[in-house]
């Protein structure tokens, strides 16, 4: 987005309130879930996981597609195993065939949790929950696409169909 490679970007959760050019509203919470196979040997663990259970188990993680700035990593723990896939769904895949644990997004695990796919886990650590945005380039007149989307995105009804979808295919 700031690179001015698009008009507009949907589920952002860094702020980019002080990028020059750049508007931003928010678009909602999406709250993440700690889940794994229930064949992965941290699916019959009673109690909250703690960060030194989750440190000696495989964590699955997307790679930042950042192309310019600084990466971004969330919830790894320093040492421990980590497979990085390209893209959530990949992540999601991975968990579902026991390769490891990891942080997904509610509405994307749900699916899979609800059919016994997948077991949510509680962990220690506080609860993960992103507050994401959308942000677009508001220093030139927007075109009719764009203005058409802000409209959209105006309606409760619509951020929150694009956050209780999130994920899915």
């Amino acid at each position: 987005m700031t690179a001015g490679q698009a008009d507009l970007a949907l589920g952002v959760s860094l702020d980019l309130g002080n990028a020059a050019g750049i508007q931003s509203a928010v678009l909602g919470d999406l709250a993440f879930v700690y889940a794994v196979a229930p064949h992965h040997p941290l699916a019959g663990m009673k109690g909250p996981l703690e960060d030194e259970l989750l440190q000696k188990h495989r964590a699955i993680a997307v790679a930042d597609s950042v192309q310019r700035g600084t990466a971004l990593t969330l919830g790894l723990l320093a040492g421990q195993d980590v497979l990085t896939v390209p893209t959530m769904h990949a992540k999601l895949d991975a968990q579902l065939r026991g390769l490891g644990g990891g942080f997904v997004p509610e509405p994307m695990a749900r699916p899979y949790v609800e059919s016994g796919r997948l077991v949510v886990k509680e962990v220690e650590r506080a609860s993960r929950v992103a507050r994401l945005s959308y942000v677009w380039r508001g220093n030139a007149v927007p075109g009719p696409g764009l203005r058409w989307w802000l409209g959209q995105l105006e309606s409760p009804a619509t951020r929150r169909a694009l956050i209780g979808s999130h994920g899915r295919a």
